[in-house]
């Protein structure tokens, strides 16, 4: 059985990470590309990130990933965890 080199990338990428995004050019054709990906959701968001990291390396700067930290705030309302708890009887 003939394996394709892409096919068998994207299943070994497939079976150790839930999103991955390949991109690859073939040497016949130097002005074109083609990519795979897991999800297309996913694969939006690794491009963007990849964009701006690869911008940063270009202008010779250090890429910052902290910008895009989530902000987790505590509630110390109680209450709320009652309403998850309510029994069905």
């Amino acid at each position: 059985m003939d394996v394709n080199p892409l096919d068998q990338a994207t299943s070994i990428l497939g079976e150790h990470f839930k999103n991955y995004v390949v991109i690859f050019q073939d040497d016949e054709y130097p002005c074109s590309y083609d990519l795979r990906y897991s999800d297309p959701y996913a694969a939006k968001g690794l491009l963007e990130s990849c964009v701006k990291y690869h911008n940063t390396f270009l202008e010779g700067g250090e890429y910052d990933d902290s910008v895009e930290e989530w902000e987790w705030e505590d509630d110390d309302d109680d209450d709320d965890e009652e309403d998850y708890y309510e029994s069905i009887s």
